[in-house]
């Protein structure tokens, strides 16, 4: 059987949709739960999960989506906004919103650095100096720090100040997007990160998010566009972690 035939197997029927949607909405899901929500009988419900094997996932009878599954639905809910007038593009997909993440990560950087070079002087936030990154153009002193902290040769003690500012990002995106799903570059910009079942992320999964973010970004990524894309993931970790970013 195809792609294209497994595909259209599983959204042609409305009581496979609904069993997609429950377990979509509820991960973890048991068979019981699955029987009470859709109302059906355990023979129909059995035959119906057998159609849908590719884009379900059971472990010690907990059902998930699978990767495929997310495939379907996301191409099932994007054909769904076109037949119905509504138009859907490439960056209404959880996931992507590539620019939008890009800006509220830069952002987040940019407000992490200043406050604690501004928190090792306070001076330097008052002091204008001429920038020869901007071409002379007269900034706050400590801007100026943190371009020369990321560019000079690192000894040990700018290894060590880098080492401390990665903790601190890391200790940022993990505290405030494990707790409300946003960073404040995320709040700015209006989007938040949430579980593939639209939940608020969990403080491991959230945790990991972050230490991948501060510490190997650009592979993450690429990765991600290699391996993860076509299920609406953006990183690869995000994939990993079964969380993506949507609008609020």
């Amino acid at each position: 059987m195809t792609d294209l035939d497994e595909f259209l197997t599983a959204i042609g029927h409305p009581l496979r949709r609904q069993i997609v949607e429950t377990v979509y909405q509820n991960p973890g899901i048991s068979y019981s739960q699955i029987l009470t929500r859709v109302n059906i009988s355990s023979g129909k419900l059995n035959f119906h999960l057998q159609k849908l094997e590719p884009f379900l996932s059971q472990v010690n009878g907990e059902y998930q989506i699978s990767n495929e599954g997310l495939k379907l639905y996301r191409t099932w809910k994007m054909l769904e906004g076109r037949l119905s007038g509504t138009q859907v593009t490439g960056t209404d997909i959880p996931g992507l919103f590539f620019g939008r993440r890009t800006l509220a990560f830069l952002i987040d950087v940019l407000l992490i650095l200043s406050l604690l070079f501004i928190a090792a002087d306070f001076t330097s936030a008052f002091t204008i100096v001429p920038a020869w990154w901007l071409g002379g153009f007269p900034v706050p002193l400590f801007l100026t720090r943190i371009i020369d902290m990321f560019i000079i040769y690192p000894d040990l003690t700018v290894v060590l100040i880098r080492a401390f500012i990665l903790a601190i990002l890391w200790m940022y995106f993990t505290l405030l997007e494990g707790y409300r799903g946003q960073s404040l570059g995320k709040m700015i910009l209006g989007i938040r990160i949430v579980d593939v079942s639209g939940a608020r992320i969990a403080q491991q999964p959230a945790a990991v998010r972050a230490l991948t973010k501060v510490l190997i970004l650009p592979f993450d990524i690429l990765v991600g566009l290699i391996k993860s894309r076509k299920a609406g993931f953006l990183r690869f970790f995000g994939q990993y972690t079964r969380s993506w970013v949507v609008r609020n």
